[in-house]
């Protein structure tokens, strides 16, 4: 297994993709949480945990939670609409992480590494700041399917609590919204993928987003 967590996403960018338009046939949003809890092995398991404990544990406020969960599902799981607030939604994920995970492992508790990467938080930050534009514009070209505030709500998860997860949640919304980059700014992407350790197929699986020459 290369990368942190294997070739693919992790953490709570995977399991935002359990919430595609389909996901009702799973039955309720805490169905398809626990039925994709059952389902995956215990090391992502672990990656989910920690960025919810880290996020839900930072000063990143509630409505940027949120306006980030709801645009990276394309809407198809609004928070709000569900009646979840978005810190009680991140600790339901926590609990039935942890039930899983102590099933697996006797004695199990999350270490949840103090400033990972925070020597990134700027080049992360740089990356938001050059798509602010551009990405407010195509998001609001998707009318019902726009949520306000995406884009400051990336910058208070880069400075607030992680930069990863804000990098890999700046990939997410890119795609909600149909937004192209660069040549150059992709490959910069690669770059911040391989400093943060990630497998190779994590942001790769991104090139769709370049725009063609």
């Amino acid at each position: 297994m290369s990368g942190r967590y294997g070739e693919l996403d992790f953490g709570l960018t995977d399991l935002l993709k359990a919430f595609h338009q389909d996901w009702r046939h799973g039955g309720t949003d805490v169905e398809v949480l626990s039925a994709y809890a059952a389902k995956n092995p215990p090391y992502l398991l672990e990656s989910v945990l920690i960025d919810a404990l880290r996020l839900d544990e930072s000063a990143v406020p509630t409505w940027a939670i949120e306006a980030l969960w709801s645009a990276a599902t394309d809407r198809c799981h609004d928070l709000r609409r569900a009646g979840w607030d978005g810190r009680e939604w991140l600790r339901r994920i926590v609990q039935l992480s942890q039930e899983r995970l102590l099933q697996e492992r006797e004695g199990f508790q999350a270490r949840v590494p103090s400033g990972a990467y925070g020597h990134l938080t700027g080049a992360v930050l740089d990356e938001i700041a050059l798509v602010a534009v551009g990405l407010l514009e195509s998001s609001l070209r998707a009318g019902p399917r726009y949520v306000p505030g995406v884009v400051p709500a990336l910058s208070l998860v880069a400075t607030h609590a992680c930069p990863d997860l804000a990098f890999r949640l700046l990939l997410r919304e890119l795609t909600a919204y149909g937004h192209e980059v660069t040549r150059s700014q992709y490959d910069r992407y690669v770059a911040l993928g391989a400093s943060f350790d990630y497998g190779q197929f994590l942001v790769g699986c991104y090139d769709h987003l370049v725009a063609p020459d």
